[in-house]
């Protein structure tokens, strides 16, 4: 892939650098600040360090705080005091020193600091109020350095430094350690002890705070006597603006960084920048973007950012950032929407009127009759023009005046462009367009455009002529001038780029002299061919998240900058493709412009400025072409809870196998570490969990990741880190294993298997238990029924035989009674005969012989009272005792009663109850009537019946 026009564009700036660093403009870098509410410890904080991994460590009041880029976490020391001083050896062993106490910090396979102190190592030394102010290594031994001794640790033992030595601050210095001694000279360790260098005379009997490099010498920093050399045994003092300058405060802390830049931090003015010729670059102090001004710790990291220990928080300068920011104290422009850079001088256009400032003091001045808001300045050729709320205006000798003959109010937005072969500058305004022509090497004003009468905000002309104007609130328009360039022939409203989009606002841009349109979701751009808005695939394919851009702006011909509602994107054309060469988020700017309002500027040296809320930046070239330091992402930790959240465990964080977590502990938790400390830089995070998702998910900047209630099973967690330009900056993987829950456990499954096979032969057992319960109690119940069958058919013989039996007794008993009654009668025949034959017999007309024969014969043949007791006997059997109840109930009847009862329940005819009862049948109705008296029956009921029913 070509890189030609980057390089080209990259050596553009970097030509332009002396040109920047001349103007007295200060230009100073991102301030990233951070408070006690950030990093949730104590206020001062006294030395910072950096690891191989680049997380940093911060000597904070409250212990040792550890910062991945994005969560902070403290580490407090046995005694709970301050960590005054930090060294991170080739081992990582993080060495800190605080009150009466020094040891180091080691990280274990979960992520966490252990302690070890080393205080009770140092034998035969009284420690009084010892505070460890600097940590060295020189020789390979660790000095720790407080005001009355110092001690030095060998990997293995710790012994105690010279006696009567009072040091003020140890300097390690390359393969050199150096000492300001207490109210003394200043010394260089010489292998066995330290020797004087030279007296503290030489520096105006004051003391050196820092030691760095200058060639080959050594510069030193001094609390209040500015820079001084020393070279070859002599120091001389180094009479520069920057040294001048700290002779007027208190210096504490000073560091190098990459680009051979000093910084020194002060007690009470905050930061000074300088080169190697001594001259300011900037400083930084409360006044702009500083937390606080007093300086404890100073500590460029492997990025060339700075970390300053604050007496009340953190800061972070990010030297080589790209970005650097005008710098005028007190002064607020509000919103800047556009600027020119003219010979020199800049001319700011801004929501308050215009401001210049002169190359020469930096003093932003506001230009007479300017005041108000101004959305534009132009420069063609030699005149500036400024669109502003009061109309079209031109500065000249300091002022703005109105263009003679121009009318107009509200200018929004000037092209020069040509169209229908004229050269002309095209005003939009509030309400009307506007044509200026060229007279006398000078524009002038020539006319309004007739047809046309719209807010426009934006247009761009094609090559045809088209004239595409985007209105402030709804669509866009293209028009069509006649030739005179004097009025409207055609219009079309466009308000909306496909049935898709929202009505709204549509923008309009040019690229490489094509149409570009963006309706916030998608480009679009104009195809002559057809004479069509058709989608802009490959804009669409490769950079969507640029589809809000409203400004493009070009750098150069084959480099331009999209300007969007929340970033400034630079895209360069590299063999035929736009490729994306940096992002500025305006999250990581300070003071980012208002949406829809920004803006850029690039002079004719190919310098760029970015417009924003309150003044505006400079894209350093020496800076621009510093690359992202690329990182290994990691992990800070793995941490496994319970459902409840009331237990949790910390996990191996690298691992070669798969680890296995019990399925109590399915919650799982990864923190991430990617330490990217440049804001310009952004970084965002992917991740996708296989064995559990499908794709992977965006989480642009959170760098923990949480899964709840993971099902038992294998996973793998993939991880990859972007930055903002969308390249893959790291990636890792992190295998492991919930193991199943008890009830699916392979114990569980035996368990389950023992369990099923004893369920199976229990329920066999239950099953021919009951079976066989079931055929005993079949066969009970059989043999039951059979009884029962067999018993009811003996008791149905029974009950026949005794119905027959009954039967043939009724009968019997009837015929017995019918006999009886037959011989009852027959008696009663032969006593009337036998009566015949007495009276006969007293006549005298038979032989008494014959008669007594014959008497003696009746006799013989006639029944006696017995028949009527065998047919009561009989007629109980079969009436069921009925003269039994009836003479039990009714105890005042006779016998003749009785036999009236028995012939009326046999339900007799009176005459054939005379004939038995040897009555007349008067008198069988004289006995019915005696006999219903005894019985108590009243008038009405019958006697018959009620015999027939007693019971």
């Amino acid at each position: 892939m070509k890189r030609k026009p980057v390089l080209f564009f990259y050596s553009v700036l970097l030509l332009s650098l002396c040109v920047w660093q001349a103007v007295a403009i200060s230009y100073v870098p991102p301030v990233k600040n951070y408070s006690v509410n950030d990093y949730n410890a104590g206020n001062q904080n006294w030395a910072v360090a950096q690891g191989k991994d680049g997380l940093i460590y911060v000597g904070n009041n409250r212990g040792l705080l550890q910062f991945d880029g994005v969560r902070w976490r403290l580490h407090k020391l046995p005694n709970n005091n301050a960590v005054r001083s930090i060294y991170i050896d080739s081992n990582e062993r993080i060495y800190v020193g605080s009150f009466e106490e020094f040891g180091f910090f080691e990280i274990d396979d979960k992520g966490l600091l252990s302690y070890t102190s080393l205080k009770d190592s140092v034998s035969g030394y009284r420690f009084n109020n010892d505070e460890i102010w600097t940590i060295s290594n020189f020789q390979n031994k660790i000095y720790f350095q407080s005001f009355t001794s110092y001690f030095v640790y060998d990997g293995t033992t710790v012994k105690n430094g010279e006696t009567d030595f009072w040091p003020l601050y140890f300097f390690s210095f390359g393969k050199d350690l150096y000492a300001q001694i207490v109210n003394k000279g200043f010394y260089k360790h010489n292998g066995t002890g330290f020797e004087e260098l030279f007296p503290r005379t030489s520096i105006n009997n004051d003391d050196v705070v820092a030691v760095l490099p200058y060639n080959q010498a050594l510069l030193l920093v001094t609390v209040m006597n500015g820079l001084f050399l020393y070279e070859e045994g002599t120091v001389f003092p180094w009479k520069t603006p920057a040294g001048e300058w700290l002779k007027t405060t208190i210096a504490n802390r000073a560091v190098m960084m990459a680009d051979s830049t000093y910084v020194i931090g002060t007690i009470s003015n905050g930061l000074i920048a300088f080169d190697r010729q001594g001259n300011v670059l900037w400083k930084i102090n409360r006044k702009n973007r500083l937390i606080n001004n007093t300086v404890l710790g100073l500590f460029p990291d492997s990025e060339d950012n700075l970390w300053v220990a604050l007496d009340n928080g953190i800061s972070q300068i990010q030297v080589s950032s790209p970005v650097h920011y005008a710098d005028f104290p007190g002064v607020d422009f509000g919103m800047v929407h556009d600027l020119v850079k003219d010979n020199g001088d800049f001319y700011l256009a801004t929501n308050q009127g215009v401001y210049y400032l002169t190359g020469n003091d930096g003093t932003p001045k506001m230009i007479h009759d300017s005041e108000g808001q101004s959305w534009y300045i132009s420069k063609e050729d030699r005149q500036l023009f400024v669109g502003h709320n009061k109309g079209l205006l031109i500065l000249e000798n300091g002022k703005a005046v109105r263009l003679p003959g121009y009318r107009g109010a509200g200018g929004t937005v000037l092209r020069k462009c040509v169209i229908h072969g004229q050269e002309i500058l095209l005003q939009a305004s509030y309400s009307t367009l506007s044509v200026f022509v060229k007279k006398n090497e000078k524009w002038e004003f020539s006319h309004e455009v007739k047809g046309f009468g719209n807010l426009i905000k934006a247009f761009e002309v094609d090559f045809s002529g088209n004239i595409w104007a985007s209105h402030m609130h709804k669509g866009l328009y293209r028009l069509q001038l006649d030739n005179s360039l004097r009025e409207v022939k055609e219009i079309e409203y466009i308000g909306k780029l496909s049935p898709q989009s929202r009505d709204g606002i549509l923008n309009v841009m040019q690229l490489r002299g094509r149409i570009v349109l963006t309706d916030g979701q998608k480009f679009y751009t104009y195809d002559d061919m057809s004479r069509k808005i058709i989608p802009y695939e490959r804009m669409n394919k490769y950079y969507p998240n640029l589809a809000g851009t409203y400004r493009i702006v070009a750098a150069d011909n084959d480099n331009y900058w999209f300007v969007t509602g929340s970033e400034y994107a630079l895209l360069a054309y590299d063999g035929g493709d736009l490729t994306m060469q940096m992002r500025f988020p305006f999250s990581m700017i300070d003071n980012p412009p208002i949406e829809g309002r920004g803006n850029v500027y690039v002079d004719r040296m190919g310098e760029t400025y970015l417009c924003l809320n309150g003044g505006f930046a400079v894209l350093s070239a020496k800076n621009k072409i510093r690359n992202q330091e690329e990182r290994k992402l990691s992990i800070s930790s793995v941490k496994a809870t319970t459902r409840d959240k009331k237990k949790s465990i910390l996990l191996l964080r690298e691992q070669t196998e798969p680890v296995k977590i019990n399925y109590a502990f399915n919650n799982i938790t990864f923190d991430f570490a990617y330490p990217n400390y440049t804001q310009t830089f952004s970084s965002s995070i992917n991740y996708w969990l296989e064995g559990f998702e499908n794709e992977w998910n965006d989480n642009p900047s959170d760098f923990t990741k949480n899964y709840s209630n993971l099902p038992y099973g294998s996973y793998v967690l993939h991880a990859k880190v972007y930055n903002s330009e969308g390249r893959e900056m790291s990636d890792l993987s992190y295998p492991f294993t919930i193991s199943p829950p008890f009830y699916r456990s392979a114990y569980a499954y035996l368990f389950y298997f023992v369990l099923i096979v004893c369920l199976l032969v229990l329920l066999i057992r239950i099953y021919v238990n009951w079976e066989l319960s079931h055929e005993k109690k079949r066969a009970a119940e059989q043999h039951r029924l059979q009884e029962e069958q067999l018993k009811a058919q003996e008791q149905q013989i029974i009950r026949l035989e005794k119905e027959k039996l009954e039967d043939e007794l009724t009968y019997k008993s009837k015929e017995l009674a019918s006999a009886t009654l037959s011989v009852i009668s027959h008696n009663e025949f032969l006593e009337q005969l036998k009566a015949e034959v007495q009276s006969q017999k007293l006549t005298g007309s038979y032989s008494k012989g014959f008669f007594d024969k014959l008497i003696r014969m009746i006799n013989d043949n006639i029944t006696k009272e017995g028949d009527w007791t065998v047919f009561q006997a009989n007629f109980d059997r079969i009436h069921e005792k009925f003269f039994v109840k009836l003479k039990n109930r009714y105890s005042d009847l006779t016998p003749g009663d009785l036999r009236l009862c028995a012939l009326l329940r046999l339900n007799m005819p009176t005459k054939d109850m005379a004939g038995i009862l040897n009555l007349s049948v008067r008198g069988v109705e004289a006995a019915r009537y005696r006999l219903r008296k005894k019985l108590n029956l009243t008038e009405g009921e019958s006697l018959t019946s009620f015999l027939i029913t007693f019971e």
